[in-house]
């Protein structure tokens, strides 16, 4: 969970980051699959994945105190593509 960042100052509204478990487990499992060569990506292929959640700007609810905005990552899905050294396969 992170307050205020980048541009935040003392009147900035709190910002509120929360990742559940199973997206980070989902992230480092597909992250050490396509590192480790247990994907049909080669290993120096970048990591791409979709993340699920929800954006919420509000007052005194979901998380948020005051007038905060908050980010909740709920789920990660890998995403396999092709790439240039396999679309001949």
């Amino acid at each position: 969970s992170s307050s205020a960042g980048a541009g935040g100052g003392e009147g900035a509204p709190a910002r509120s980051i929360k990742i559940h478990p199973l997206a980070i487990i989902g992230i480092s499992d597909h992250h050490t699959r396509v590192v480790t060569g247990g994907s049909a990506l080669p290993p120096s292929a970048p990591v791409v994945g979709l993340l699920f959640g929800y954006y919420f700007s509000g007052s005194g609810s979901s998380g948020t105190s005051g007038s905060g905005r908050a980010v909740s990552i709920v789920d990660a899905e890998e995403m396999e593509y092709p790439t240039k050294s396999s679309e001949g396969d």
